[in-house]
């Protein structure tokens, strides 16, 4: 089971949206509170309704993890879905990859516009994460 059909799952199609949401809302309390210390600026995600923070790593093994918080309840939930679709991939597979799973559960019909918004800003700041690592990478490997 792919990533995108793993979140899925959470979702039964016979569920309402007001059962999706309380999902999303759930998966959310379940992600890891930052402390003080991580929630600094430079991981500050101002687009999104409620302050959110994404904080980037990258293993030895080249494989990136993210971690995060948000202050509000479903910004938390949909930063958890966001986390566990691209956390343990390459720069390169999140670049290529996408969460399908938010045009098939239709959040971007049922979210406001602003968490529409802010939903497509982790995303951004996530690309550009990925971005940044693989020109790290690149910059560090040997010339020939």
């Amino acid at each position: 089971m792919d990533r995108n059909q793993r979140i899925m799952s959470y979702f039964p199609s016979e569920n309402t949206w007001e059962e999706n949401y309380r999902k999303i809302i759930e998966l959310g309390r379940k992600i890891p509170k930052f402390n003080k210390e991580n929630k600094k600026d430079k991981w500050l995600i101002k687009a999104c309704q409620s302050p959110l923070w994404l904080k980037p790593e990258i293993q030895t093994s080249g494989l990136m993890l993210f971690s995060g918080d948000s202050e509000g309840l479903v910004s938390r939930g949909l930063l958890a879905l966001i986390i566990e679709f691209y956390t343990k991939k390459t720069p390169e597979e999140v670049l290529k990859e996408q969460p399908v799973f938010i045009k098939e559960l239709e959040l971007d019909q049922f979210l406001s516009a602003r968490r529409t918004n802010g939903l497509q800003a982790i995303l951004d700041q996530i690309f550009q994460y990925a971005r940044a690592f693989l020109l790290v990478a690149k910059a560090s490997k040997p010339q020939d």
